[in-house]
């Protein structure tokens, strides 16, 4: 003797179902989204080529230049900005990219 037939059965699934996607949309909704950022120390990147004396022509800096943008490629193709440090008051330690 089951009190809910198929149909009411299928009809109460479906609204719990429906209940369950817009409280999820809700939740969401106001969910905030982390900041998808990343630091890159090119200040500290120079001084330390030049402490090594691998910046002495132009084309130490092109190359340095290019290390740099090899190593954030990926994470733009993530959609990730890039800051350089100079330009960031604050940011948590794992924002920095550790370029070697």
């Amino acid at each position: 003797m089951n009190p809910l037939s198929p149909v009411k059965l299928v009809v109460l699934l479906l609204a719990c179902g429906l209940c369950g996607a817009g409280g999820g949309y809700y939740a969401a909704s106001f969910s905030p989204i982390p900041a998808q950022i990343a630091v890159v120390d090119v200040q500290a990147l120079v001084k330390k080529a030049v402490d090594n004396n691998q910046a002495q022509t132009e084309d130490d800096a092109k190359a340095l230049m290019t290390k740099i943008k090899s190593a954030t490629q990926p994470l733009i193709e993530q959609g990730i900005v890039i800051f350089d440090a100079q330009s960031v008051l604050h940011a948590p330690e794992e924002a920095y990219v550790n370029i070697e």
